[in-house]
């Protein structure tokens, strides 16, 4: 079976869901779940609306997809035990640290795509940790989904509609940085879709805003390559962008599931929203066509034209129908011009006259964003089951009422029939009376009813004991419905409440700080003069093994260097491990741990017997989170202020923080080069009013680009103030600067350079 799951942010859209055909829908509660801004669900009312999802047939997957820290373990568990108890589907989770607490119950879990999980490697530290399905991130290649399904018995979810971050999925620190709303606890203020300059280009433009995607012409080739769940994006859109997106979607599945022929609607998708006409994402289109770099929002469908202006009325040539209360928005050379709400005049042929009181150029295009029947039609709709009914009413018997939908029957035995005197039933007034089920979940008809009486011996039956029973009847067969299809949920056995075979309790004890390098001379100098041992980091690259010669060719190994650790790339796709691993080999005597920013890294650590040191691209919030993946050490997350830091982590002390990692390429974007035409040089900003944001682009058999924050962590000034030791990214610093901040650290005094931010330390986030 391939799964349409859909996304929940409002009861109303829960209900478009149902009634446009979702096999599954995921949502999230009034706390720990990554789209808190959205209408949500609660404590109290939960176990309503899944009871409503399963009496249709459609599971619930409810999300718990946000970090969570020490301090909140204890109301997490709560939330938890609520979804639990509200006999959800499964449970989609981010936060590895709390695994412990859904491991409690029986209930399947499904690794969040913040996770970040994109190839094997990641899948394979998921299965083993006990989860059953993976939501892959948006960036996973279709190759790495083959190999996930072949060698794993993960159950493979995949973003297939609506928007798409820029950054890779799990990683994004941007909106923390700039506000403290930070997206790892729902709360992304989404600077990506603001304008921004480039060193490339001045024209100040939507560089980071990706368009839409839309892979509903490459469902078939998802099912074959293994994909089980058809995952919609979308728990802030409204209702009927819920119910159209679903509705094409079922309709597309039916065709390859039961191969059927119904004709998709491609308008109806456009309009109930579309950011930039779509894209078919990273496995079918390249970095020129994912970026929309004009228009920010919404464009609909392109319907037709601006023919003329006059005073307040706009002439508009449609080869589409316009009515009253469509919303429109109007684009000139890529341009948005402006929009309104249609308020038509008068319409002549194709010649519509539109009210309006601003004038538009002729020939600007005119996109309908917004149609009133679309959004009318799935505003209030109640889904409903249709029913049987067969009454047998026999004189001197009891009245005996079934109900029935599908495979499922339910018999209500009332009191002993009379007969009649004057006044007899008949299949005419009992239906009159069994067809009225108000505001229940069921419908019927009177081809749907069935009346079974002995016509030589007509009987009486009081109208207030036909609706009793028929009361009786529908609250039953709803009740027995929910149940066997509760009955028949997914179940998991965990061996360990606690953690499993990834635990480990083997630390690094060591006071050498982590110092990340660029393996230049002038690094090695600077470590050579140092009184105090220091662990190094370096980054995975051509380079590498050179750098790692010069350490040992200098005896800086014995004199300088702790251990030597090789931080990996935070993604690795395609034949991207390959690299990887054939570096690893080449060096394994010479490494002696791996730094993890992505969860594939533990994997290879693992598979290696090397130590592991979790990155901050694991973003690890809580205590729980090293000692299930097995950690010997880890950097606490940079959104932790300095009283919610983990004991025995590093604090991130100084250093460029990547806040965006980019799969798309931001130079063919701005330059409209090829891959064969390069025209990066190493030097490559983006602007806003903030200041500069480098890009560094790192370049395995995929390039990606890292995205730095305007300003550098430097937390010198407050230094005093922090127990533990720290991990300091001292890359692209000169000799004098790298000795000079690495003795700050050790002596835990210095001055903090000018422009810079202590990060989160002292206001944490949201």
């Amino acid at each position: 079976m391939l799964e349409v799951l859909a996304p929940i942010g409002s009861v109303k859209a829960l209900k478009s869901a149902i009634y446009a055909g979702a096999d599954a829908v995921y949502l999230g509660l009034d706390m720990f779940n990554a789209r808190i801004k959205a209408g949500n669900f609660t404590k109290d009312n939960l176990r309503n609306y899944v009871e409503l999802c399963h009496l249709f047939g459609v599971k619930v997957y409810i999300t718990f997809n946000t970090s969570v820290k020490n301090s909140e373990m204890k109301l997490f568990a709560e939330y938890v035990e609520v979804a639990a108890k509200s006999k959800v589907d499964a449970f989609i989770v981010t936060d590895l640290g709390t695994l412990d607490i859904f491991k409690k119950y029986d209930i399947p879990l499904h690794a969040s795509t913040q996770i970040g999980a994109h190839n094997l490697e990641g899948a394979k530290v998921l299965e083993d940790l006990g989860f059953t399905r993976v939501v892959l991130a948006r960036e996973t290649l279709l190759e790495d989904i083959i190999k996930i399904k072949k060698n794993t018995s993960l159950e493979i979810e995949y973003f297939v509609h609506g928007a798409l971050c820029v950054c890779f999925s799990g990683s994004c620190l941007m909106s923390a940085m700039m506000s403290g709303d930070s997206g790892n606890r729902g709360r992304c203020n989404q600077p990506c879709r603001l304008k921004y300059s480039s060193s490339l280009n001045q024209e100040e433009m939507y560089y980071l805003s990706p368009k839409d995607q839309c892979l509903i012409d490459k469902i078939s080739q998802l099912y074959q390559a293994g994909v089980d769940s058809l995952k919609i994006e979308g728990r802030l859109k409204q209702p009927h962008y819920v119910g159209n997106v679903v509705a094409q979607y079922r309709k597309a599945v039916d065709n390859i599931m039961q191969n059927k022929n119904e004709k998709l609607d491609y308008s109806a998708l456009k309009r109930a929203y579309n950011r930039g006409n779509f894209t078919l994402g990273y496995n079918y289109e390249n970095s020129k066509t994912i970026i929309f770099e004009k228009i920010n929002g919404n464009i609909g469908e392109e319907i037709g034209e601006i023919v003329g202006c006059n005073k307040n009325i706009v002439k508009i040539k449609s080869k589409a129908e316009l009515n009253n209360g469509d919303g429109v928005k109007i684009i000139k050379n890529g341009k948005e011009l402006g929009g309104f709400c249609v308020d038509i005049v008068k319409r002549s042929n194709d010649i519509y006259y539109v009210r309006n009181n601003k004038r538009f150029e002729q020939g600007s295009k005119v996109c309908l964003t917004s149609e009133k029947s679309q959004i009318d039609k799935y505003d209030n709709i109640e889904p409903k089951l249709s029913i049987k009914f067969e009454l047998k009413a026999n004189v001197g018997e009891e009245l005996e009422l079934k109900a029935k939908y599908g495979n499922v029957e339910v018999k209500i035995n009332g009191d002993i029939v009379s007969q009649a005197k004057s006044r007899c039933a008949t299949k005419e007034s009992v239906s009159e009376q069994l067809l009225r089920l108000g505001e229940s979940d069921f419908t019927s008809s009177t081809e749907d009813i069935e009346f079974v009486s002995d016509k030589n011996r007509p009987c009486f039956i009081p109208l207030s004991m036909l609706n009793d029973l028929r009361r009786r009847a529908v609250e039953t067969l709803r009740a027995k419905l929910i149940e066997d299809f509760e009955n028949k949920r997914q179940r998991v056995s965990y061996k360990d409440s606690c953690c499993n075979e990834f635990g480990n309790d083997t630390r690094i004890i060591s006071e050498a700080l982590f110092v990340e390098i660029d393996g230049k001379e002038d690094d090695f100098i600077a470590i050579s003069r140092l009184n105090n041992k220091v662990n190094v980091c370096l980054t995975f690259s051509e380079k590498s093994a050179k750098n790692i010669d010069i350490i040992l060719k200098n005896d800086l190994i014995k004199n300088n260097i702790e251990k030597i650790f090789l931080k990996l790339p935070r993604v690795a796709r395609g034949k991207d491990i390959e690299l990887i691993e054939k570096y690893i080999e080449a060096n394994i005597n010479l490494i002696d741990g791996i730094i993890a920013d992505n969860i594939y890294a533990i994997y290879l650590a693992r598979r290696y017997s090397k130590l592991i040191v979790g990155g901050i691209g694991l973003n690890i919030y809580n205590s729980n989170y090293p000692k299930i993946l097995g950690l010997n050490c880890a950097v606490n997350s940079v959104e932790l202020n300095k009283n919610e830091l983990i004991d025995d982590a590093l604090i991130y002390g100084f250093g460029r923080l990547a806040v965006m990692t980019l799969l798309h390429c931001p130079i063919q974007v701005n330059t409209n080069c090829n891959c064969s035409d390069c025209k990066y040089n190493g030097n490559f900003s983006y602007f806003d009013k903030r200041g500069e944001y480098k890009l560094e682009r790192i370049k395995l058999k995929y390039c990606q680009f890292e995205l730095y924050n305007q300003q550098i962590v430097d937390i010198r000034n407050k230094i005093s103030q922090f127990n533990g030791n720290f991990y300091l990214d001292l890359r692209s610093l000169n000799q004098k600067d790298v000795e000079m901040i690495i003795n700050n650290f050790v002596k835990k005094s210095g001055v903090s350079v000018d422009n810079s931010t202590y990060g989160h330390l002292f206001r944490g986030v949201k």
